[in-house]
């Protein structure tokens, strides 16, 4: 036998074996055994570099993080990567042999999907879906699903490939939560909203913003925010600020309703820019002001109506009394200068006690006037003796009777505090005794010095009020007395009922010092 057909033999051992490069020569001959070898070098090489492809290709198959699925046209999977058996749970042995349906969140949609792509001849089709794994837990997943051809060009399956989606679905979600978040909290604002284009242009408002500018409907249409701006040369200082340094903040305006009423306000607004830096517009916030500003006129309109009727009470009190008074001094003064030399005793020493008298009642009167304006009490002993020393003033206790209950140690080092609780309780006395009719006044202070509050209790058994029916202007004496409370961030509760009486309850911060020590505060 030829000895070239043993080598033949090794030859094709080799070849099973995966050794491509083995390789036999040839005799000189060049006959059909020669030819042959020849045959099955070719053979060997077509065999190694199909084997390398195939090699190549499964090396990049299982480095693939998306699922990957092979199918024949029924749609029975044939092959899986290994990021099916990874992230599903599955084993090989498994899976191979099921309907790709069994594992879909849709029964039927892989065919209706592939049945597609064959009908239109479509080379890719994309649909999300979801993917169970072997724990029946579900992950959303993003499908592409391409053809598989033989040699011949005939199509004999399919490649699906599923990418996990769950984190895009999670950004998603969180997206819209957000924008639902961002809506409540834009529309359920009390103060208007707005976003403008860069022209000025509205391009959303919420529901204070339509309330406040009056506008019928849902649609703004090309209503322009500088358009309602009242002055001119406001409109273009607000507009240049807010071009020139992308933001303003507490800018007061004047704008107009669609009723071309007009609305003081205070604006915030800044820059809305693009990806690349460019402005595309503004958003902003408008606080109507209006009540706030009436409200201011009314405070200054009655600190000057009750400066000038302080002077006017000072002025009377001068005129009425110590002008009187100082009179009738001088009269008895002049008389006593008439009656030199004409030894009538009796009569000098009248006159000179007469005019002592009146002297007398001219240093009360004046220290009536200056306790009203400034007790020296107040500043040099604090507000529990400076009203010890207003409800043992004898015009006042003749009309009232006080019940005073001031802890022993209600002492403020704070002047300012001091001055307002005197003031009010002071105001309280005087409407008590002036309007109410009572019979009696309980005044309460104490220090809460474990929540470190001032607490003070004002109450008659007077003929009480309907506060609700007072008008803004004739209760701005109630505002007064708030606006002095609120400016320590104090509370005042005012219950009044007719025929009952009035209480006014006072809190204000305070944290008291260890040292500060008070006594000899009597009833």
């Amino acid at each position: 036998m030829d000895s070239r057909l043993e080598d033949i033999n090794r030859l094709l051992i080799n070849y099973s074996l995966g050794k491509f490069d083995y390789k036999i020569e040839s005799s000189d001959n060049y006959d059909e055994i020669d030819a042959f070898i020849v045959n099955i070098h070719m053979l060997g090489e077509e065999l190694k570099t199909s084997t390398i492809s195939k090699d190549y290709f499964n090396n990049i198959f299982h480095s693939v993080s998306d699922k990957l699925f092979v199918l024949d046209t029924a749609g029975i999977i044939t092959d899986v990567n290994q990021a099916v058996i990874h992230k599903l749970g599955y084993k090989l042995p498994d899976i191979k042999g099921l309907c790709i349906d069994v594992l879909s969140g849709n029964i039927g949609q892989f065919h209706s999907y592939a049945m597609k792509a064959m009908q239109s001849n479509d080379s890719i089709v994309q649909w999300e879906s979801v993917i169970y794994t072997a724990k029946n837990e579900a992950i959303p997943v993003y499908c592409s699903c391409s053809h598989l051809y033989n040699q011949n060009k005939e199509k004999i399956g399919y490649l699906l490939s599923a990418r996990d989606i769950s984190n895009i679905k999670k950004y998603e979600k969180s997206l819209v939560e957000s924008e639902r978040k961002y809506r409540s909290i834009f529309e359920k604002s009390s103060d208007c909203l707005f976003l403008i284009d860069t022209a000025g242009h509205f391009l959303d408002l919420n529901t204070a913003g339509y309330e406040l500018f009056k506008f019928a409907g849902e649609k703004t249409g090309t209503a322009s925010f500088f358009a309602h701006i009242v002055d001119g040369n406001e409109k273009d200082s607000f507009s240049k600020l807010l071009y020139e340094e992308g933001h303003v903040i507490d800018y007061k305006l004047k704008i107009t309703d669609t009723s071309k009423h007009i609305i003081d306000c205070l604006i915030s607004a800044n820059i809305i820019s693009n990806e690349k830096g460019e402005a595309i517009g503004y958003q902003g916030i408008i606080k109507d002001i209006s009540k706030q500003k009436n409200l201011e006129n009314l405070v200054i309109k009655t600190i000057v109506d009750t400066q000038e009727q302080e002077r006017k009470r000072i002025a009377r009190d001068l005129h009425d009394s110590l002008g009187q008074q100082l009179s009738a001094i001088k009269f008895y003064l002049g008389s006593l200068k008439s009656m030199q030399g004409n030894g009538k005793k009796m009569k000098y020493e009248e006159i000179l006690s007469k005019s002592n008298s009146a002297l007398s009642d001219v240093l009360k009167e004046l220290s009536n006037i200056s306790f009203n304006l400034m007790p020296g009490t107040l500043q040099n002993f604090g507000v529990a003796y400076a009203v010890k020393e207003l409800c043992h003033k004898k015009e006042l206790s003749d009309l009232v009777n006080f019940d005073i209950d001031i802890d022993s140690n209600f002492i403020i080092d704070d002047q300012t505090i001091e001055i307002t609780l005197f003031r009010i309780t002071q105001e309280f006395i005087n409407n008590t005794i002036k309007h109410g009719n009572a019979k009696k006044i309980s005044i309460k202070m104490k220090v809460d010095t474990k929540q470190n509050r001032l607490l003070v209790t004002l109450k008659d058994d007077g003929k009480g009020f309907e506060i609700d029916k007072l008008s803004e202007y004739s209760g701005m004496g109630l505002k007064n007395i708030r606006s002095r409370v609120e400016s320590h961030n104090g509370i005042v509760k005012i219950n009044s009922i007719v025929s009952k009486g009035t209480t006014y309850e006072i809190m204000i911060p305070y944290k008291q010092k260890k040292n500060e020590k008070i006594a000899g505060i009597n009833n």
